[in-house]
């Protein structure tokens, strides 16, 4: 078991009696409700009867709200939880270095990370459009060469010649093993026509809108993935700043659990 660091630890347990106390409010509030509609079911018609109706209307309004909220840091806390479980052994925990706000002129803490959510949504979306990007004319022409080439050797030709025997066979005489595909002989016999008539293919092909190499499209991935943790630090930062003043804003569900609990996790020396 791990041993967490002070500052995660601490945040942890803020979140769970948030959880605790989402929940006193959500059980709260239905032991009121039913109190009401119990003294309402006395004397349906008293003096007190208009008000406890809309006592009850005004309670019961409010808890798909509580219950979404106990809910969603359930699920939260349930996440932590998970992410630590499977945490490799070889790895130590640290709290990371805080980060200091550096807030823009007029800006609220609920401000701030409305316009980080919508800087995060803008990466997660130029992740997707990278993630499904095409590969270049120039990659596709030289995967066609490597897969001519693999054809070609899948099924080896041999040459049988013997005293009134002349065979070519492909393969290596394995007993059942698939005979070759016309293609596959055509990659043996003529590589550069299979080659040509597949660049003719690629060349036909509609012009995809990105396109990136590999190198590139790893590149620039990587960069999104860091860009997008400092991000979240920054919200999370934020909404930590924003609880002590007395405004409460919710965590995404998909924060990055380092990002929430300010966790550093690092690779022992003798792993990495």
């Amino acid at each position: 078991m791990f041993e967490l660091p002070p500052r995660v630890r601490s945040k942890i347990m803020t979140l769970k009696d948030a959880e605790h106390q989402a929940l006193a409010i959500l059980t709260s509030t239905q032991r009121t409700i039913s109190e009401a509609k119990h003294a309402y079911g006395i004397n349906p018609h008293g003096d007190k009867a208009d008000a406890l109706r809309q006592e009850i209307e005004r309670l019961e309004s409010m808890q798909p709200a509580n219950s979404a909220r106990h809910r969603a840091l359930a699920d939260l806390n349930a996440k932590i939880a998970r992410y630590l479980e499977l945490l490799p052994a070889h790895v130590t925990l640290d709290d990371a270095k805080p980060i200091k706000l550096k807030a823009k002129p007029n800006e609220t803490h609920l401000q701030a990370v409305q316009r980080l959510r919508g800087e995060i949504m803008g990466l997660v979306s130029e992740r997707g459009r990278v993630e499904r990007a095409s590969p270049t004319t120039k990659e596709m022409k030289a995967a066609a060469r490597r897969y001519i080439q693999s054809l070609a050797e899948q099924y080896p030709a041999r040459l049988i010649i013997e005293h009134g025997k002349f065979e070519l066979e492909f393969g290596r005489g394995v007993i059942g093993e698939r005979a070759p595909t016309p293609l596959e002989v055509l990659s043996w016999i003529d590589p550069a026509l299979v080659q040509h008539r597949l660049y003719e293919m690629i060349d036909a092909r509609p012009k995809p809108s990105l396109q990136m190499d590999a190198a590139d499209r790893k590149q620039r991935l990587d960069e999104i993935k860091a860009e997008l943790f400092e991000l979240e630090r920054l919200e999370c930062a934020h909404i930590d700043a924003a609880r002590e003043e007395g405004t409460l804003i919710e965590h995404r569900p998909n924060v990055d659990i380092r990002a929430l609990l300010g966790l550093a996790v690092r690779r022992m020396a003798s792993a990495a």
